[in-house]
């Protein structure tokens, strides 16, 4: 029998519940590991359980926590590092992992340093709620009733978005009708079934850049058959980031400036399916990739 030892999944309970990528996590990202996974949530304070095989789930610099493991004996700890979108994080605490799975893909990130074997990208993968959708249950193109679709946060003169606010004036040049629904901030507009209702009867979901320029929409989007239509940026080619699966086969923009322009016609059925075809291939690349570098960590305590 195999070393059915666990993975040892430890979540802050404000944590969790504030990660609406949960489910995707658990079926996309760590789906193709063999081993029993334990998912650990724990109250402000509370004490991390004195175990091994440790993924510590955090956003931001958890070094201490991991220099009080290692202090405490403990091996094989690894960190999924969430909530990096504006790219500001230090990123330090890395050596003090044996790997490192994060969010939001960064320029320059380290291969190795110090404990740290391996650093991957993940991508954030589509919203409970949302997903999982079969891909056989789409709607064709011909049947969506929406050829543009936007819903949520467009920033406020404090905190402004740019590439959202690009997108708008760019919208407001079309002759061609948009849906949009904008919302007073984060997590405050539609529901995740209301909006996965709308991005199933949508041709081209508009996926701008918030505080990064990768954003769950354009997951969500692909999830629910729609394509999304961004701006390019590295994260689309680079092989540490989407271009693992080869650059998305989607609309991509030099910027909002070229939405008005842009024939979408030679986007039909079949561009719809090579996009999901994409996708498909990018999520078994993260699931394999991902156990590959797990079942590393957990070999080389073995050893």
């Amino acid at each position: 029998m195999g070393d059915a030892r666990p993975l040892n999944l430890i979540w802050r309970r404000g944590v969790l519940d504030g990660v609406l990528e949960a489910q995707f996590l658990r079926q996309d990202v760590l789906g193709a590991l063999a081993r029993p996974q334990r998912w650990i949530a724990l109250e402000d304070g509370q004490p991390l359980p004195e175990l091994d095989d440790l993924l510590i789930c955090s956003f931001g610099d958890c070094g201490d926590v991991l220099r009080g493991l290692r202090a405490g004996g403990r091996h094989n700890i690894g960190v999924l590092h969430l909530g990096d979108e504006t790219g500001r994080d230090d990123l330090g605490f890395y050596a003090d992992a044996d790997y490192v799975l994060r969010h939001y893909h960064r320029a320059g990130l380290p291969a190795a340093a110090g404990r740290c074997r391996r650093v991957l990208w993940v991508p954030n993968g589509w919203a409970a709620g949302i997903g999982p959708v079969d891909s056989a249950r789409h709607l064709p193109f011909a049947e969506r009733r929406m050829e543009l679709f936007f819903a949520g946060h467009a920033g406020t003169d404090a905190a402004p978005l740019p590439g959202r606010q690009a997108m708008l004036g760019a919208l407001r040049a079309r002759a061609r009708p948009a849906t949009v629904i904008l919302t007073d901030g984060f997590g405050q507009g539609l529901g995740a079934q209301t909006y996965a209702g709308y991005l199933g009867d949508t041709r081209f979901a508009l996926a701008p850049a918030g505080n990064a320029a990768e954003t769950i929409r354009f997951y969500d989007a692909l999830e629910c058959g729609a394509l999304p239509v961004v701006t390019d940026a590295p994260w689309l080619h680079d092989t540490d980031g989407a271009g693992w699966s080869g650059p998305p086969p989607v609309p991509v923009l030099a910027g909002w400036h070229e939405l008005p322009a842009m024939d979408f016609g030679r986007y039909g059925e079949d561009g719809r399916i090579a996009a999901l075809d994409w996708w498909r291939e990018l999520k078994t690349r993260t699931r394999t990739r991902v156990a590959e570098t797990v079942e590393a960590a957990f070999a080389a305590v073995a050893a």
